[in-house]
Order: structure tokens, then C-alpha cells, then sequence
């Protein structure tokens, strides 16, 4: 089979974004537009962990499926982007930082870091509403740039605490700003996850990797004609199953970034 799965990737839905949140922000209005176009254009939303699951058994996807998945688990999820969901009876997978609920987004410079983050009450409550929990992390680091002890207790002990909070398994993970290494997939298939989602700004597809699924990010400059083509393959690579060369190049740049001055790298 070689069916297409876009998999959209949200983060904040609000009117009023933070100083420097502004490009990850979609306004509620554009948030309904887009979910008014899959609802109009007959495609299935399905959760990540179902759509995983198919992948990863073979089974075929059904036809123009879409999946709606929103990082980081800010307040404005529960006050904006879920009730514009559950009024067109569509699902989301919404992966949380488990580190800072009921507090800010303390991860994000500037402003933007006090950003409100959904309480434990509220998870708890989208749990029971029909919201797919996974885990992204327990603080939003860089898990290619960081010891690998710290990068496997991010993903085993962010499991572990939504899994008490929620009384339920949470199967899939999100690797902050889409960065992983074959290291650290490996990481998250040992700490029991069923599927991991990365960003690679791709489509993903039927053969792709589980544990490495290619999302598109979608913000406020994403028009319903945009969204479209998106949805449709056009305009936009097919996820390859490798990394290419060019992530690569990417992460170097950012490990040689991340060294400061005087210092070395541990």
C-alpha cells in the first residue's frame, strides 16, 4: 500500500500569544477553519496511537485519514482547541510536558516561558473526554544535545508520572522540537511507548518509521486552500524512512551552538 497520513502538528490556539509564542500560534477562528475543512472534506481524524497501530500491523489507514496532534499541553488546549474538536466530534492526541503541569511553560525564553500550562485536574478531565495523552517529556529538553542518562529519564519518568496522574497507559511520545537520534528512539521503544511522534515537516505515510512519525507544524499563516495541499501531498516531501543529511548538518550546528566559549562539551 503507499496511502498518505498527515499527521498536523499544533501548539498554541489562542488570540493573545506571549511575545515570542506568536509563530506557533494559530487564532481559534483559523483552529475552527481548519477542522471545518477536514469535517467538509470527509476525513477521519484519527488518534496518533490508532493510526500507529495500523501503520505498524499493516492494516490500511482509512481513507483520508488525518491525525490532529498539539504539543507541550498549554492552558489555551482545554479553553480553545478541545471544545472546537469535541463539537465536531474529533479526537487529538495532545502530548504534555509532564514536568510543568499546573505551573508555566518555564522551558520557552522570555515572555513566552509564563506561558499557563494545563493543570492535573484538567489532563485528567481531557483524559476522560476522549483526548489521546502522550508524553513530551518531563522538561522540553534537547534530547540529542544532552547525556543520555538525562534523555532516558526524561522519556521513562515523564511515562511514569502521566500514567499515575491519569490511571491509564500513555503509549505514544513526542520528541521536543522533533530532535532524536537512532539512540534515543531507541530510548523510547525501551521505555515501552508503542509510537513516537517527530516534526520533519513531511507527510507521513503508511511504511513510515512509528517511532520517528513526520509531522507537519501548522500556524496561523496555514490558509484552509494551504491546509489543503498539505492534506493532499502537494507541495510537501514524503517522510523518507532514513534521516537525511541535512538533520544531520542541523544537529552539529546546534551541538557546536550549544558549547559555550571557554567550555567543553560533556
Amino acid at each position: 500500500m503507499n496511502q498518505r497520513l498527515p499527521i498536523l502538528l499544533y501548539h498554541s490556539v489562542t488570540d493573545s500569544p506571549a511575545p515570542g509564542l506568536e509563530r506557533f500560534t494559530v487564532s481559534p477562528a483559523r483552529f475552527a477553519e481548519h477542522l471545518d475543512f477536514l469535517l467538509d472534506d470527509d476525513r477521519p481524524v484519527l488518534a496518533l496511537a490508532e493510526a500507529a497501530s495500523a501503520i505498524g500491523s499493516g492494516a490500511p489507514l482509512p481513507e483520508g485519514a488525518v491525525v490532529v496532534t498539539v504539543d507541550d499541553g498549554l492552558a489555551d488546549f482545554a479553553d480553545h482547541a478541545w471544545p472546537e474538536l469535541r463539537a465536531r466530534g474529533m479526537t487529538a492526541t495532545l502530548y504534555a510536558v509532564a514536568g510543568y503541569l499546573d505551573g508555566r511553560s518555564r522551558w520557552l525564553p522570555g515572555a513566552a516561558g509564563d506561558t499557563a500550562m494545563l493543570g492535573v485536574r484538567d489532563l485528567q478531565d481531557l483524559a476522560d473526554d476522549g483526548v489521546d495523552i502522550g508524553s513530551h517529556t518531563i522538561s522540553h529538553p534537547q534530547l540529542d544535545l544532552v547525556p543520555l542518562s538525562r534523555a532516558r529519564r526524561e522519556i521513562v519518568e515523564s511515562k511514569d508520572v502521566l500514567e499515575q496522574l491519569l490511571g491509564r497507559p500513555v503509549d505514544t511520545f513526542a520528541y521536543p522540537h522533533g530532535h532524536h537520534t537512532r539512540a534515543i528512539r531507541d530510548l523510547v521503544v525501551e521505555a515501552g511507548y508503542s509510537s513516537a511522534s517527530a516534526v520533519r515537516n513531511m507527510v507521513s505515510h503508511d511504511r513510515d518509521d512509528v517511532f520517528a512519525l513526520a509531522r507537519l507544524t501548522i500556524t496561523d499563516r496555514v490558509t484552509v486552500g494551504r491546509l489543503g495541499r498539505l492534506v493532499e501531498g502537494r507541495g510537501v516531501r514524503r517522510a523518507p524512512r532514513r534521516e537525511l543529511l541535512r538533520t544531520k548538518a542541523g544537529r552539529q550546528a546546534r551541538r557546536l551552538r550549544s558549547v559555550r566559549p571557554g567550555r567543553r562539551s560533556s
